[in-house]
């Protein structure tokens, strides 16, 4: 038989953990937790959780010093990410559409080369979509609430 007082104790912790869960859930928790959070979401680049976590530390108090800093890591990242992506459509874009007197270009004309052709705009028209996504997030992180 399992003692009371232990019955009792786990419920009470069950209690708190649900009741801080909430808080933290809501926005109610001090700004750092909420700007730890996100940097944490970051090195685990996740940046839905930390565009989240950013506007749940100024959703109840006036931005910060901090707050700025991380909104400024947040779309510093954001900003590395459109580049890559930039610099990987760029690319694509030089191999479907050469100069007309290189090599490549004379290699893109032949009719076993389309399939290979079809892929590289379907990846660059990709790349183009993430980057819209991730302008998308950078607007929703400056956007106040």
């Amino acid at each position: 038989m399992i003692p009371v007082s232990f019955l009792t104790s786990m419920l009470a912790g069950l209690a708190a953990k649900v009741g801080i869960n909430q808080l933290t859930k809501h926005g109610y928790m001090p700004q750092s937790t909420y700007l730890k959070a996100a940097l944490k979401a970051l090195e685990k680049d996740d940046l839905d959780e930390a565009i989240r976590s950013y506007h749940l530390a100024v959703k109840k108090w006036p931005p910060s010093q901090r707050t700025e800093i991380a909104a400024e890591i947040i779309s510093m990242a954001i900003a590395v990410r459109v580049a890559k992506l930039q610099r990987r459509v760029d690319e694509l874009e030089r191999q479907i559409n050469p100069r007309r007197f290189s090599l490549q270009f004379w290699h893109n004309l032949l009719p076993k080369n389309k399939q290979r052709l079809e892929e590289l705009r379907q990846e660059q028209q990709g790349c183009q979509e993430a980057i819209s996504v991730l302008h998308r997030m950078k607007e929703k992180l400056h956007e106040k609430d």
